[in-house]
């Protein structure tokens, strides 16, 4: 696996040395290259690759403003914008593989824009965030450099929901002319249903298949949801029970359990449950505001037959947070022939600095796509 990725890499190193891992060949092979390969060389740049520089910066539309980032190559070299929207981390903006990922763009020749959306560092998808990310797609429509004509946008895990919901705002949807995700889900209720009781199936499957799931994700979500809890008792008590069960898995919760009330115990059996064919009934018994949330956080409901930007779906077929049938399930729902779906074998969820050389070639289709995109300019 070394001597691949050395090979690999002297062979970016000789394109981009040659000249030619920055050219719009037609299809843009060499710097979907130069991209796979700095994934796989994960955290420094590779040498003689271009100087980018990071902007922290705030735009104002119609009245809102925003928080920001903007991703730039130092020489101006620049074919297409890039919304890159961060996933659920607590780092926000700031977490590592999304800079990574910003950096390697810019490197390629986008102008990689990063919305901040409040909420995300506490794992919560707001309804708000679908316009910030609408928003950020109109700063990119008032470039600095009118060559860079193509805009898309690139989501993470979570933020694929807003992330196509913005694509679906009037006053953009005609802008966004390419959606790129990695590890995203369509039906908020499989994911819940996965990460409690590790079951899952495609969208018209009958029979549950069964895989273990991170077991950090349902008190994750747990923690997400306890500003949704109106009870105060409650919410310190399952606020215990998921600080326990992250320090420990095996952590004792009983105790807690017996002083919820109402409110609590319909979270707390949500959670504990391990029957996937109770998911749906548990979930119309949480509270209002819990239920608003996990139904804004679906893709299920929504008509995307308006939807006019192509989407490219990339997933791992082994996520312990979001199963893959969650990627096929929306590609059968997008419009016939508008999207694709690569699944890979070994990455971790979201991680993209986790890529092994057998995913790289994976890969390959996905990162040939995003540079296609960027030829749209040229």
């Amino acid at each position: 696996m070394i001597l691949l990725r050395r090979l690999l890499l002297a062979l970016a190193l000789l394109l981009g040395a040659s000249g030619l891992g920055w050219a719009l060949t037609p299809a843009g092979s060499a710097s979907a290259l130069w991209l796979i390969v700095s994934l796989l060389q994960n955290r420094e740049p590779l040498p003689f690759a271009p100087a980018v520089t990071t902007n922290r910066t705030q735009w104002t539309v119609d009245g809102r403003t925003r928080n920001g980032d903007v991703w730039l190559r130092q020489d101006g070299w620049e074919r297409a914008s890039l919304i890159l929207v961060p996933g659920a981390a607590q780092a926000g903006r700031d977490d590592p593989r999304l800079q990574l990922m910003a950096r390697i763009l810019a490197e390629t020749g986008f102008r990689v824009i990063v919305p901040e959306l409040p909420g995300m560092e506490r794992f919560q998808v707001l309804p708000d965030h679908a316009r910030a990310i609408a928003d950020a797609v109109r700063v990119a429509t008032d470039r600095i450099d009118p060559a860079a004509r193509a805009i898309g946008i690139g989501a993470v895990s979570y933020s694929l929901v807003p992330a196509i919901r913005a694509a679906l705002e009037p006053d953009v949807s005609a802008d966004v002319q390419a959606i790129f995700a990695l590890g995203g889900f369509y039906d908020s209720e499989a994911v819940i249903r996965f990460f409690t009781t590790g079951a899952y199936r495609g969208r018209f499957d009958e029979t549950w298949q069964f895989q273990p799931p991170n077991p950090r994700s349902v008190w994750v979500f747990l923690q997400a949801n306890l500003e949704r809890v109106a009870s105060v008792q409650d919410r310190g008590l399952l606020g215990i029970m998921a600080q326990r069960r992250l320090n420990d898995p095996s952590a004792a919760l009983e105790d807690l359990a017996a002083g919820l009330g109402p409110e609590g115990q319909s979270l707390y059996a949500l959670v504990r449950n391990d029957g996937p064919d109770a998911v749906t009934d548990l979930i119309a018994g949480l509270p209002a505001p819990m239920r608003d949330a996990i139904a804004a956080l679906s893709l299920v409901d929504l008509d995307l037959s308006a939807l006019s930007a192509r989407v490219t779906l990339v997933h791992s077929r082994y996520d312990a947070v979001i199963p893959y049938t969650e990627s096929e399930s929306l590609l059968e729902a997008l419009p016939p022939g508008q999207g694709h779906l690569v699944l890979l074998e070994d990455l971790s969820h979201a991680d993209i600095g986790s890529l092994s050389v057998k995913d790289a070639f994976s890969l390959w289709g996905a990162a040939l796509s995003l540079m296609q995109f960027r030829q749209i300019t040229g």
